[in-house]
């Protein structure tokens, strides 16, 4: 009789280790892909295992998202994490800015404030979970011989999940390790602000060389972070998996002829933070208001998420945005999805920085599900801006070009931007999860 190790070497070993600082009941971006593909391997037939920590501190939860993990096998550990630290130095009062990294867009800074950072962008190298490496890849080591894993997929920011991958690579050199890239690790556009020196920078560099090197394959999300790894280290195996749309929504919601609200609303749902604020949008908003009548009177503004005080205090002093602006701060998975159908024009913002135009955010493939015009403003050369070539679900244009913001919010309001349907379902189809997760799956049979 055939054992069932010799199945799996007919067959192929379809155990997957997959190491992860958020899983639910972590909320935000950070948890979808994963979480999605995990559910997808599954009905594929792959046997996916999640590793994540026991205690993590993260500040946003989102039970809805657990029915995603029915069936799902999860194994934790626990973790240590310095955030302790950081509130016995401000004595508990900014707790959530630095957990949210708030505290990097405070106008006035403290000296508490800017050691806080100093410290975060240059002791936690690379990030406050560090202190999670060493224990887990001792726990891990035990559990890849236990259950015979070949196949383990380390998924960063947090890059410290690269960093468990690198040890257990270490430790059992016939694994296949994919370490996958949703932002940038070296490059990441925050580093500065963090007041992280050469010796820091050079220290990040070294560590994500190090993974490159020693990773048997490499996943990222868009064309231009592709590019980058790869000119990195050139002899890597660089694949393209984008993010994507769970297939539950990729239902197409039919135009809606009239506004339901009686509203012309504007909405953005994520961080808005002072690296994203679009200011020359809310210059033109207050133009538009001042000079049409019926757009003043019918314009409202739905901000969901983590708003930095210093961007609500700018829009409720302003003369024609005060009392316009709704915050309706933290909104669950299934609430957000709610809420898109509430807009006329959604807001997609990328950050004001170098590395921007790499970025292809998840919230793009979000807001397509709900069919309605998306804004993006960033830079006009980005990945993102391909995104919208030749498909009118709306336009990417650059932060301050002040004409180009005005005309298609007006085009949006007057109801002259010729939105197509059709478009949106090609790009839902393309991006579905289920279609994504057929690209992962070529990657690891490659392995």
């Amino acid at each position: 009789m055939r054992s069932l190790r010799y199945f799996e070497k007919e067959m192929g070993n379809k155990k997957i280790l997959i190491i992860t600082y958020y899983w639910p009941p972590s909320g935000g971006v950070g948890v979808q892909r994963w979480l999605h593909f995990t559910k997808n391997l599954k009905k594929e037939g792959w046997d996916p295992i999640i590793y994540t920590p026991e205690n993590p501190q993260f500040d946003i939860t989102d039970d809805s998202l657990q029915k995603f993990t029915e069936g799902i096998e999860v194994i934790k550990s626990s973790i240590w994490e310095p955030f302790g630290l950081f509130h016995q130095l401000t004595g508990n009062k900014n707790k959530n800015e630095v957990k949210q990294g708030l505290v990097l867009e405070k106008p006035k800074k403290t000296w508490k404030d800017d050691l806080i950072v100093w410290i975060r962008g240059n002791l936690f190298i690379p990030d406050p979970r560090m202190f999670w490496v060493k224990p887990s890849v001792k726990f891990l080591s035990g559990i890849i011989k236990e259950r015979k894993i070949e196949t383990v997929i380390t998924t960063g920011p947090p890059h410290s999940m690269h960093l468990i991958g690198l040890g257990l690579k270490k430790e059992f050199p016939e694994i296949k390790w994919v370490a996958d890239f949703r932002d940038p690790w070296s490059e990441w556009d925050v580093l500065p602000k963090l007041m992280a020196t050469k010796r820091t920078l050079k220290q990040h560099r070294s560590l994500e060389l190090k993974v490159l090197k020693k990773s048997d394959h490499i996943l990222t999300v868009s064309n231009s972070l592709l590019e980058s790894l790869k000119s990195k280290f050139p002899e890597g195996q660089v694949s393209l998996v984008t993010n994507g749309i769970s297939d539950d929504k990729t239902k197409i919601y039919e135009a809606q002829t009239e506004r339901t609200s009686g509203k012309f609303v504007v909405g953005y749902y994520g961080m808005l933070n002072e690296i994203r604020d679009p200011e020359t949008l809310w210059g033109v908003l207050e133009e538009i208001c001042e000079q049409n009548e019926v757009f003043n009177h019918n314009l409202e503004i739905r901000l969901g998420g983590i708003v930095a005080n210093s961007i609500l205090d700018r829009l409720n002093k302003s003369k024609w945005l005060s009392g316009k602006v709704v915050s309706l701060g933290y909104l669950n998975h299934e609430q957000v999805f709610d809420e898109y159908q509430k807009c006329d024009l959604l807001l997609l913002l990328l950050n004001k920085s170098d590395n921007a135009k790499w970025i292809l955010p998840m919230k793009f493939f979000e807001y397509l599900s709900a069919t309605k015009p998306i804004l993006s403003l960033g830079p006009e050369d980005s990945d993102l801006a391909k995104m919208f070539e030749g498909f009118s679900v709306g336009e990417m244009i650059d932060f301050d070009h002040h004409s180009a913001i005005s005309q298609f919010v007006l085009s949006i309001f007057e109801e002259t931007y010729d939105l197509n349907l059709e478009h949106f379902q090609r790009l839902l189809k393309l991006y579905s999860r289920s279609n994504q997760t057929k690209e992962l799956i070529k990657v690891l049979e490659t392995l």
